[in-house]
Parts: structure tokens; sequence; C-alpha cells
């Protein structure tokens, strides 16, 4: 039989109050600060006067080394032996109403909470103008619950003034009294606690939070540490709140935090304090260090806890620091980003702070050069996720990392590297364009390539301003300044089966217009539009620059939609990191269009012969063979280009023989009934099917007529994560390229071959 670890208890409100009034129960702090409505506390008395249910409240015995905030008044007789874990918002209501205390709101303002009462009608209401001009309401309840022993002197001065304004009948007299007295004896109003036992660990109690409050805000760490400042530092807390209220609101004043990054929350400021005083970043070894615990012996002790607060009083000064604060936010100006509006993870706003104040605390760095490595620092960051989601042990590595240094050179270097480390050449070609292939207006890649375009200096489509002009967060309008265009815009998409937003709504179909242009393109092609807007609003001298900055392929407007993704998100990449070369170097890079390589010829094809990135075959479906079934050909086509996937790419030649004769598809075309555009369809499908359309995406199919012989030529670009195809010997096989031949792997060659080329396992 288990061992329950609460007991049940009631508590009439006199009781409740008065030991809260002495301290006997106080507010752990686990919880936010007081966010119920006036109206839920206007129900929550009427539940009350009504003899209704009105909810419990879940206590814990209290320990020496818990910390509290005791609700009320600031001079308590006694230390608080029970905590209220559940019900905070309950019992700070009562608390409120009964005595007239203000409370503490969500923006760090104290307010008074003031209920109206109708005697005769027996309603309850937030107390506004008019219960505060019609003399029928008790205009507030606090004086008659504060004092219920003085109730009849509350009565009779209500009823008297009720009279002044005419006749009052006896019945309704009588009404009104008795229904005052039974709401002044509210305080005998009786609610069931729930104790929970005293030697039950911190993170259990946070834990039967959650699981009796399903609408409650999960525990976490940073909020047991902000309870333990409440006790043992309550200046600090307070400046930390303080910070955030005035980061919320700019200040005609004085200098103070407000800015368009971020609105910082009190346990966001406390995570850089911890990282920067105790080189920590998962709390729940800062929150031990703070109760006093020594990690090494597992003893608490008062000095060990001394000593820890000192360190983070220090740390936390230099996170408050106005002139860290905000020479911090210029690197992310830097950077080329704007506003919180372009930024999807907050985390990296945070935790870039903390690598900004690494290098100033420790390095003492100077604020231009440390803003500049910062910079740099917060763009990859936000273009490879570094910090997106639970990023506490990646934090804790990068604060090693960055410790290992000796001076200031060496933090430098150290930023440089893990860049390098991490924006290979194979993420600019192949990681980047396909997280640009998302969909979406939340994607980081999108935000990365718009900054970029501020680095640039680029000009919005169309149009002679700036993007960096017209993403000005001070700039408040009835219709936003820039709008993302959808460069095929999905009515016309919709004309074409394409309806879906995941397929509508991707990030290389968006464009920044400003709104008039967005709105006067419509449903338009692209081939309707773009040509005489381009013509009209571009001189010719700046066309090439345009196309880039926009990541325009030549005669995009006449591309099929799939095609002229694809080659979008590479030229978007090529902006991205053309953005980050500046960035780095300071200097604005030699830019205009990229154009890829054109795809070598069947001439040099034939000259060259097979190799590592050529392969020829003389058919896909015809047998020049005996009896060989077309599975078996179709299967060869397959390997090949598997094997160019997961190798370095090459060009497949179907309709040319090992020694190099042309013999053209026509035979495949006569055995299959098809013409050109069935048989390209045909291979596509095959691809997609035996690979995936992530391989089908990057492979491009080609047709040459050569001495009235048609030749298809497929090239295939190289594949930034393993692929697997299936063939007519079996199912999810591996291949790669090997001088001129294509090799199946085995597994133990598979997993050594996949470490080795794209560094993740099999």
């Amino acid at each position: 039989m288990s061992t329950t670890k609460f007991t049940t208890m009631s508590f009439p409100v006199s009781t409740l109050l008065g030991q809260i009034e002495t301290g006997q129960i106080g507010l752990p702090e686990l919880q936010r600060p007081f966010v119920w409505a006036n109206t839920q506390v206007r129900d929550l008395f009427d539940s009350l006067y009504r003899g209704y249910p009105a909810g419990f409240f879940l206590l814990w015995q209290t320990t020496s080394d818990i910390g509290s905030v005791q609700i009320g008044t600031d001079s308590k007789q006694t230390d608080p032996a029970l905590l209220v874990v559940d019900g905070q918002q309950r019992l700070t209501s009562l608390y409120a109403v009964f005595t007239g205390s203000e409370v503490f709101t969500e923006k760090f303002e104290r307010v008074r909470i003031r209920i109206a009462f109708h005697p005769i009608r027996e309603q309850f209401e937030v107390a506004n103008v008019s219960t505060k001009s019609d003399p029928e309401w008790v205009d507030d309840i606090t004086p008659l619950l504060s004092n219920p022993q003085g109730s009849f002197a509350f009565i009779n001065e209500y009823l008297v003034k009720l009279e002044a304004e005419g006749e009052l009948s006896a019945e309704l007299r009588d009404r009104a009294a008795q229904n005052l007295q039974r709401l002044a004896s509210l305080n005998s109003y009786p609610f069931t606690a729930i104790q929970l036992s005293f030697d039950l660990p911190i993170e259990e109690v946070a834990e039967i939070f959650v699981r009796v409050n399903s609408k409650g805000t999960q525990l976490g760490q940073a909020d047991f540490i902000l309870t333990l400042m409440s006790v043992h530092w309550d200046k600090g807390r307070k400046q930390l709140e303080d910070f955030c209220r005035e980061a919320k609101v700019p200040s005609k004043a004085e200098a103070n935090p407000f800015n368009w990054f971020i609105e910082p929350k009190p346990d966001q400021l406390l995570r850089v304090a911890i990282g920067l005083g105790h080189r920590r970043a998962q709390l729940k070894y800062a929150y031990e260090l703070l109760r006093g615990k020594n990690l090494e012996t597992g003893e608490v002790s008062a000095s060990e806890r001394v000593a820890n607060f000192e360190k983070l009083k220090t740390a936390q000064e230099q996170v408050l620091d106005l002139t860290n604060f905000t020479e911090y936010l210029k690197a992310l100006q830097e950077a080329g980003f704007r506003s919180n509006k372009m930024i999807t993870s907050p985390n990296t706003i945070v935790y870039s702070y903390l690598v900004f104040l690494l290098g100033r605390c420790d390095y003492n760095i100077d604020y231009i050069t440390l803003r500049r490595a910062v910079a740099r620092w917060f763009m990859m960051c936000v273009l490879t996720s570094r910090y997106t989601g639970s990023a506490e042990s990646q934090v804790e590595k990068d604060i090693r990392r960055f410790g290992e240094a000796k001076n200031a050179e060496q933090f430098l270097a150290t930023i440089d590297q893990i860049i390098a480390a991490n924006l290979t050449d194979s993420f600019w070609d192949l990681t980047l364009p396909e997280s640009l292939a998302w969909s979406g207006g939340n994607i980081p890649a999108m935000f990365v390539y718009y900054a970029s375009l501020n680095l640039l200096g680029a000009k919005v489509l169309f149009s002679n301003l700036t993007v960096h002009e017209l993403l000005d967060p001070t700039v408040v309008a009835k219709k936003k300044p820039l709008e993302r265009h959808h460069l095929f815009p999905k009515a016309y998409l919709a004309t074409l089966g394409i309806t879906k937003l995941a397929n509508t709504n991707k990030v290389a179909n968006y464009a920044l217009l400003e709104w008039p242009d967005n709105a006067s393109i419509s449903a338009q092609s692209p081939a309707e539009y773009f040509p005489q807007m381009f013509a009209d609003r571009v001189a010719p001298s700046e066309q090439a620059q345009v196309r880039f900055w926009h990541a325009l392929p030549d005669d995009w407007e006449n591309m099929e939609y799939e095609e002229f993704l694809v080659a979008r998100q590479k030229l978007m990449a090529q902006v991205i990191r053309a953005g980050f070369e500046k960035l780095s170097s300071g200097t604005t890079p030699e830019i205009g269009l990229a154009v890829p390589d054109a795809p070598p010829s069947l001439d040099e094809l034939l000259a060259q012969g097979e190799d590592m990135n050529v392969e020829f075959k003389s058919s896909m479906v015809h047998s020049y063979g005996t009896d060989v079934p077309p599975k078996v050909l179709i299967g060869a086509v397959i390997k090949t280009i598997a094997a160019f996937l997961n190798t370095d790419g090459g060009t497949l030649v179907i309709g040319v023989d090992d020694g190099g004769q042309i013999l053209g598809i026509e035979p495949d075309l006569t055995a299959k009934n098809f013409d050109l555009d069935r048989f390209e369809n045909f291979l596509s499908t095959t691809i997609i099917n035996e690979i995936d359309h992530v391989a089908a995406a990057k492979c491009t199919i080609r047709f040459v007529d050569i001495d009235g012989k048609v030749v298809c030529l497929v090239d295939v670009e190289k594949s930034a994560k393993p692929v697997y195809a299936n063939w007519d010997k079996g199912k999810n096989a591996f291949f790669a390229r090997f001088h001129n031949t294509t090799r199946s792997l085995e597994t133990k060659e598979t997993v050594a071959y996949i470490a080795d080329r794209f560094g993740v396992s099999a």
C-alpha cells in the first residue's frame, strides 16, 4: 500500500488571512505575478457569497532552506510554516479584497482591486464609474469585509444614504441589510487545503503542482532560483524586474533598456547572469549552488550560499549594465537585423548576450571589436538554429570552449573557429538552399536573407527605397510598408492546380515589395507583370544588381514553378553568403547575378569518357542484349543516379554505349510508345519512386539531338545527406562512385563511408 505524501484540513477565510498577516502562511514565488482579471476576482466572490465550492489550496510544510515571500505586510511575527504551491491567484484575490492591499501585475505595476456589490439584486461587479455614481451599489466591499465586527455601522450608513435618494420600503431595507450582513460573514467561508509533507524535494513539489493544475504554468528551475533571490537577495530580484519593466516602454527623460529586439523576462536575464557568474547553463546546478550546496561534497552551508550569491551579484551587475546591454544590441543591428520580427528564437538573443559579456568581462575586448565578432556569431547562430529549443547543453559547451581562451585574441579566434566549423562550403552550397525549401512565414533562413539585404544596401524590388528603410521598426502605419509578395501569386498558382499553402507559401516564392505594388500585381502570372514592371522601374544599369539582390534567375518568369523554386533557393543562399562576407570583411564583395556553370555538352562528355562523374548507358528499357528485362536496365540507371548523389554529382548519358557510340533513345521511345515529354515524366517518376523527391529535385533532365538521334542527359548534383535506392536486386541499397564504376556498399562499408563523407551516422 502506497504512503500518501499529504494531509487535508479546512481553513475559514479569517484563519487564512490571519496566518498570512502573521506570516505563518507564505507564498513561494514559484508562479508568475498576479494574473487574474478583475472579473475573475468578481466571480470568486460571487461563488463565495452563494456558498458554492471555490477550489482548494495546495500547501507545503516549509523547511529552513526554502525561500518564500510573505503576502501582505512587510513585517511578520514569524517565519512561514506553510507555503502556498497552488491557489496563489485565489489566495491573493482574497487577501487583496479583504484587506485592500495592492497586487503586483505582470507589468510590474501595483494596483488595487475594487469589487462592488448591489445588496438588493445580490450582484457583484468590478467597480466602475456607474457603480460609484449609483447609491444602490456598495462601490467597494473592502471596508465591510475588513471589519465585520463593525458591519452594523457600515450597513446603517448605506441604508441612510439610500433613503436620502428616495423612499425605501421596509422589505427592500430588510433585504439589503440581510444581504450585506451575509457578505460580511464571508470571513467564515471554509476552504479545503491539501498539505504536502515537509520532506518532499522541491522538484517533486513542482511535479505535483503540474499534475493537480493542468492549466497552470509548468515550474522550472528559474522559478526556484527567483524564489531563492526573493529570500536571500530581494534587491537583486527587484533589479531584474525593474529592468524588464523598463525595457517595455521607451523613456524620454533618461536612458533605459527599451529596444526593438527583446522584452526580456527576469528568468532570461537570470540565465545570462548564472552563465556569466557561475559558468552554468543547466539551472538545476545553479539552484543547488545558490542554496549553498557544495557540488563536490553535497553539503549545504550558509557560507557557501553567501559566496555563491556574491558571484551572482557581480555577474548581474554586468548583465543589467545599460552600456553593455545597448552595445550588445548594436551587434544585432550590425548583423542586419532590425527588430524581434526578424528573429524566431529569443534564446539566440539571450545566449549571444552571454557570449558578448564573456568577451567583455573576461577579456576586456573593446566594444567595437566585440560587436563585430558577436554580429558574425549571432548570424551563424540564427542560420544553424544553435540555441533553438532546449539549448542548455550547447550553452555549457560554448562556455567551456570560450573558457579555454587565454587572452582576447584567442577568444575572438574561438568565435571565428566555431563559425568556420559550422558555415562550411557544404553548408552554403547544400544545407542552406535546402533550409530555404521550407514553407511558412517564420523560417530563420528567410529572415537572415532579409538581414543580408540590409547589409548589402539592397533596394526593395521595383522601388527606390532600401529594405533597411522600410523594415524600420519605429514606423507604424495602417498598411505595412513592406509586404511579402508571392512571386508566383497564389491565385495564379491555383489556376495551375497548386493550392496547398505548403506549396504556395514556399520561402523561395516570397519577395519584399511595397504594399501598393503587391496589391497591383494581384493574380497576374509572373510573365504578365514582371517584364513590364522591371523594365519601367529598374534602370538598365541596375538590373543585374537587382536580380542578384532578389535572387531572380534569368527568364524566371517563364520557368515551371518547381524549377523556379530550386533555382531561387540557390541564389538566395548566395545572397546570404555575400551578406555574411560583408559582415566579416567590412567591405562589400563584388556581387552580381551568380550564373551557375553551364552543364557539360554532349561533345565534352564523349571526349571525356566514363569517369568519376560521367556514365554512359545504352538505354533505359530497350534491351540490346539477350532477354535483359527492363527492370534490370532501369535498376542500372537508378543505381548510377544514386551513386552520383552520394559522391560528387555527375552526368548520366542515356543513348550512348560504353565505347561512346551514339545509339539514341528512340528504341526506348518505341518500346514504351513514348514521346520525349512522356519519357522525361517516366524517368522523373522512377527517380522519385525508387529514391525520393529530394533526389529528383537534384536531377536535371535534358535532351540533345545529334545526327538525327536523341540522347538523354541527366545532370545530378551531389546530395547533402546519404541517399538510399531501390533497384532490381533489393531495396534501400547504398551506392557510390569509385573511379568510373558504381558500387553497392555493404553495411560496414556504408557506415564508414557515410561517417567520412557526410559526418553523420548511417
